[in-house]
């Protein structure tokens, strides 16, 4: 059976990376995807090139291409290494098409994530000829969903998060940004702590979001993304009178880095797989 390691661009995600690629230099079948959502924060995508250059990997990197036409499916395209980057282009792709998603209707992942990964697998490997791998960790029991076609970093390794963590305390490069900065800076399913530490500590990241938003939503009105009915600049204003430091400290003592309080890589298949937002994010 063919492997296919859907790579989010973290560290869990990475461990299993290089946990595969010692099998597949041990002569198994095994591949890798990343899907761009165009919104990481450029030390994710500086992780990532460093992956291919140090380890070796053959990374396929996909970017989404709606089909214009409404209940028509998505394809996609595949670009080099060097060419994924915080631009917002597969973001901008799909707000044109889908508008913004929102807390009950979060079908980012699935739209930039899942489908042009399926469909790039079938086309490549056939319909039902391959295995996706997906870095879920041992001490990630809510994330543990088993489904046919799939199976988890727990299924090869006994590692928590403080194992990846010590792992890559070893290596000679890391993930350099802390947690609230991962994923898609600005994602919906983080906390609204995180998304406005998020801000604040990225501000032009934020202004260029805010941005495409203004431009690309055609409503008239601002888009309600967060939670707590919240815009992302209202998000941004209802935390303002806290500094950045206060912020962090609470974000601390409330355990919001902890796994399992949306600290975790937001995977491919998160929608189909029943992760929930806390989980997922």
């Amino acid at each position: 059976m063919i492997n296919v390691v859907s790579f989010s661009g973290g560290r869990t995600s990475a461990y299993l990376l290089w946990l595969m690629e010692q099998k597949r230099q041990a002569g198994e079948d095994v591949h890798y995807v990343f899907m761009d959502t165009g919104a990481e924060h450029p030390k994710t995508y500086e992780f990532i090139r460093n992956i291919v250059s140090n380890w070796k990997i053959d990374l396929h990197c996909l970017r989404v291409i709606p089909n214009p036409e409404m209940g028509k499916a998505s394809s996609y395209e595949e670009i080099g290494v060097n060419d994924i980057g915080p631009d917002l282009i597969p973001w901008k792709r799909m707000l044109n098409k889908y508008g913004h998603p929102y807390i009950g209707g979060a079908f980012c992942t699935d739209r930039m994530k899942s489908v042009p990964f399926t469909k790039y697998c079938q086309e490549k490997f056939g319909k039902g000829n391959f295995i996706t791998w997906l870095g879920i960790r041992t001490d990630e029991p809510n994330r543990l969903k088993r489904a046919n076609g799939f199976r988890y970093l727990a299924d090869i390794s006994d590692f928590e998060k403080q194992d990846v963590l010590d792992w890559w305390s070893e290596q000679k490069f890391d993930l350099g940004i802390q947690e609230h900065l991962g994923n898609c800076v600005f994602c919906i399913k983080k906390s609204m702590q995180k998304v406005a530490l998020a801000a604040m500590d990225e501000p032009e990241l934020a202004d260029a979001f805010i941005n495409i938003l203004d431009t690309e939503i055609k409503t008239g009105k601002e888009p309600v993304m967060y939670r707590g009915n919240n815009t992302l600049k209202s998000l941004i204003a209802l935390f303002s009178d806290i500094s950045r430091d206060e912020l962090a400290s609470r974000m601390t003592s409330m355990r919001q880095y902890d796994s399992g309080s949306c600290s975790e890589s937001c995977e491919a298949f998160s929608c189909q797989l029943g992760f929930n937002f806390e989980d997922a994010a």
